[in-house]
């Protein structure tokens, strides 16, 4: 336990055992992530009306897909025992990845959205006086 906290451990060329039980679980994490991206963004462009609800379904998704099947390459290319791509110091890269792209969407749900409400509820009451365009009537044949 004490290795996973020395910097020698996670900066070597040398691809991890990624055999075994522990090994599947990773894999499955990460297909995991790959599977429930694609569900959230279908569910949130199909299921929902509001935009800004599809908006964050499609962003969480994307982030979910993309990092899912980063890591399912991370773990081919260190059970191929490939050097450089896979060594271990691209999981904690991953992981700092997932928590910056995490961390936007996070400041987008909780600044963001609240700012674009309240723009459209105030172009909604300022459009309320302003006058509607007039259709053009239909000219009929006799």
């Amino acid at each position: 336990m004490s290795q996973l906290f020395s910097p020698s451990y996670w900066f070597t060329m040398s691809p991890p055992q990624v055999g075994g039980t522990l090994g599947n679980i990773v894999f499955g994490v990460f297909l995991l992530l790959f599977v429930v991206g694609i569900v959230a963004r279908i569910v949130a462009s199909n299921r929902t009306e509001d935009p800004y609800i599809q908006q964050i379904g499609r962003r969480v998704g994307s982030m979910f897909v993309t990092m899912g099947l980063i890591g399912v390459l991370l773990f081919f290319f260190g059970f191929e025992h490939i050097q450089f791509f896979g060594g271990r110091f691209w999981y904690p890269l991953w992981v700092i990845g997932v928590l910056v792209w995490g961390f936007f969407i996070v400041r987008y749900v909780k600044r963001d959205i609240p700012a674009m409400r309240l723009r459209d509820l105030d172009r909604k009451e300022q459009s309320r006086y302003l006058p509607k365009k007039k259709r053009k009537k239909k000219k009929r044949r006799r």
